[in-house]
């Protein structure tokens, strides 16, 4: 089967938790660059390149990429997580890995951010990625984890969600620069920050159409980890596997239904994750979830999915290789590679043919660090 094999495949593992993964890995790190080298190169129809942009309001195709990477760190949890604790209990050596985990992921982000080797402090953005907000998801999830009734560990998320709905529909409205999550962020960022810094500045721009906010939809970030951490539960629990699949659907299904009625009242933004936003993509996560996990848990049809299952593993370093500060030197390879192309296909294709390059980098980065993950 190629890159993969079942026989070989850990017994111990959820086979649809990694291709889930896996899919949104290559949605972002291969079909984007891909689709964007092919519309540089033909021009596709606008509709079908909005779904592969972010806007300040509205749900695309897109938008699913950030909160299914932090749903499926979520999930990852039960599985690596309990197996520290002792009797039940959380002691230093969970706390340490969790703690040395979460400082990671913090300096992982500040370095894709592309400014943390300038050593300027006025260039560094201090929390404005992907991977810092999957650190503070999974740090107060690690921390939900040590709460025994389970009762209360699944309030948690909805508490979170009411309090953080209620502030952001009370205290402000929903453009760019009137939420109160923007107001917030330029709170607490001039506490230490110099006023010229790029993230005080960032938020202070009257021009901005989109802006992302981080501290306070923070909440978010720790209740869309709690999803994953309680679908991954489900999947670990004693229920017979048809069950547990119609109960995802129910789970996944319950979420997207509230998150569609909210929003006639609460528009879909995912720059502040709006309530309504994030029922909606914890609704389609659990959806493709529970579809993976009958399909290939369940109907076990696992033929043709290894380069998926390659990037489901190695998510983290197929993320780090196809951005910042790799990015420019992976780009530059690419082009290196490919800059002979236009006398043997022309100039046109060149955009794309250049995207395909890019791509097999990334793919030979993830095959040469599963060599080496294979040796140790």
């Amino acid at each position: 089967m190629g890159f993969f094999k079942g026989k070989e495949y850990s017994p111990d593992r959820l086979f649809s938790l990694d291709l889930l993964r896996g899919l949104d890995m290559i949605l972002l790190t291969a079909i984007g660059p891909l689709v964007h080298g092919f519309n540089a190169a033909w021009h596709l129809p606008a509709p079908f390149m909005a779904q592969f942009r972010h806007g300040w309001e509205g749900f695309t195709l897109w938008d699913i990429i950030m909160p299914l990477f932090i749903f499926m760190c979520g999930a990852a949890i039960p599985f690596a997580l309990k197996k520290r604790m002792v009797d039940g209990k959380a002691g230093w050596a969970y706390w340490r890995h969790v703690l040395g985990r979460v400082a990671l992921l913090w300096f992982c982000g500040m370095l894709v951010q592309g400014n943390l080797c300038t050593l300027d402090p006025k260039k560094i953005w201090v929390f404005s990625n992907t991977l810092q907000s999957i650190a503070v998801g999974y740090l107060a999830t690690a921390a939900v984890l040590t709460i025994p009734c389970r009762k209360v560990r699944i309030a948690i998320p909805v508490a979170l969600t009411a309090i953080y709905g209620l502030l952001v529909h009370l205290c402000g409205d929903y453009t760019p620069q009137g939420n109160f999550t923007v107001g917030f962020d330029r709170v607490v960022f001039s506490w230490f920050l110099p006023a010229d810094n790029t993230v005080f500045t960032y938020l202070s721009n009257p021009k901005a159409t989109t802006i992302y906010t981080w501290v306070l939809p923070s909440m978010m970030f720790a209740v869309m980890t709690l999803c994953g951490f309680h679908a991954a539960e489900l999947l670990r629990s004693g229920l017979e596997k048809r069950r547990k699949a119609l109960w995802l659907f129910v789970y996944g299904g319950g979420m997207l239904v509230v998150g569609l009625l909210l929003s006639i009242w609460v528009p879909v933004i995912k720059p502040i994750y709006t309530v309504s936003f994030t029922l909606q993509a914890m609704g389609w996560c659990v959806l493709a979830l529970a579809v993976l996990y009958v399909v290939t848990d369940i109907l076990m049809f696992r033929r043709g999915m290894g380069l998926v299952i390659l990037f489901g593993q190695f998510a983290l370093t197929a993320y780090l290789v196809s951005h910042m500060p790799f990015r420019p030197a992976l780009v530059k390879l690419a082009e290196t590679i490919s800059q002979g192309f236009p006398q043997l296909f022309g100039p046109t294709p060149q955009p794309f043919l250049t995207a395909m390059v890019q791509v097999a980098c990334v793919v030979f980065a993830l095959l040469v660090r599963r060599a080496v993950k294979a040796r140790d």
